[in-house]
């Protein structure tokens, strides 16, 4: 494979697997080809490969599963939003530092029409997800379904699908995003989602427009080089 001007290889190589991935209309769960077979069917090195695959899981666009290999995460690739993040490769690191911006204003810009449309019934299934945030940790695991589940019911009530496909888009990303470093501060980020579902509790609009301003402070929603709460 040619390096096309100062585009980076495994760029390309992305490019090229993405299109197989239309060409086949492979689906979430389906299997990317083996190693093996993409190193002879593209022509380049394992290492190139992998660092295209390493960007695609980054990217919330698939995961290794032992034993089986690389399998297809759900996502759309028509939606125009997936189309801006699948073209940002080679720069990552920004891309997704952006996705992370983009999620908290919006979450911010919505959160007071999410409170109102919220139903008794969302308010315990969201303290039900705390309480499994809550296990989780005693037992020494992470919870990002949990965390997703958390917010994503917090706007479940909104009737705005692009919204809800941006915000699910984006916590592909996050997932997999510096988990060292948040699991360093997982015991502040209990504590806010525990405000966050207090003020839901007590109905207090204010209380929970104040939490979701706090949650939204730390490092890793301000641009800061340290996830750290704030």
């Amino acid at each position: 494979m040619n390096r096309k001007g100062g585009e980076k290889l495994y760029i390309q190589v992305f490019q090229k697997i993405r299109a197989y991935i239309l060409q086949h209309n492979l689906q979430r769960g389906d299997l990317v080809p083996t190693e093996q077979a993409l190193v002879d069917m593209l022509g380049v090195s394992r290492n190139v490969l992998r660092e295209a695959i390493k960007s695609m899981e980054l990217m919330g666009m698939a995961a290794a599963q032992p034993g089986r290999g690389t399998v297809l995460k759900e996502f759309n690739l028509d939606f125009v939003f997936q189309n801006v993040v699948l073209g940002s490769f080679g720069d990552e690191e920004k891309t997704i530092v952006d996705m992370l911006d983009i999620r908290k204003k919006l979450e911010l810009a919505y959160m007071r029409r999410a409170y109102e449309a919220l139903t008794e019934e969302d308010v315990v299934a969201i303290r039900h997800i705390m309480e499994e945030i809550k296990v989780a940790w005693e037992e020494h695991r992470t919870f990002p379904d949990q965390d997703r589940a958390f917010h994503m019911t917090i706007f479940s009530r909104i009737d705005n699908r692009i919204l809800l496909s941006i915000l699910e888009a984006i916590w592909d990303v996050d997932e997999n995003y510096k988990t060292e470093e948040k699991v360093k501060h997982l015991d502040e980020t209990i504590s806010k989602h525990e405000n966050i579902v207090k003020a839901l509790e007590a109905r207090n609009g204010e209380a929970f427009e104040a939490a979701m301003l706090a949650h939204f402070a730390s490092g890793k929603y301000s641009r800061r080089d340290s996830f750290a709460e704030y």
